[in-house]
């Protein structure tokens, strides 16, 4: 690309050397915190795909979403047996309405 004439675009800084250790504990994020975003996403992800597989007016168009869509629920079912299995998933707590008895 130089030799023809085309100029390269800007290389980045190197980075610094780091010893992932010295980080302090509250400036990271947890796996717990990383597995439920990530699974936040994919919920998110999947949700947007039915809503624009509902508008699409083209037959392919709507199979193309319908496939990203299935690939979604895919990949969320994995996600949730694996955040299950190491026991990162996030139930919320129970609810009892007021005036049932105990």
């Amino acid at each position: 690309m130089i030799k023809e004439g085309v100029p390269l675009p800007p290389v980045p800084d190197k980075k610094p050397l780091s010893e992932p250790d010295e980080i302090p504990l509250g400036a990271k994020l947890t796996d717990n915190e990383i597995a439920n975003g990530v699974s936040l996403k994919i919920a998110m992800a999947a949700v947007e795909c039915a809503m624009a597989n509902s508008q699409s007016i083209r037959t392919d168009v709507g199979l193309m979403w319908l496939e990203f869509y299935t690939e979604m629920l895919t990949f969320g079912a994995t996600t949730k047996t694996l955040l299950r299995k190491r026991g990162w998933i996030k139930v919320p707590p129970y609810y009892y309405p007021p005036g049932l008895p105990k």
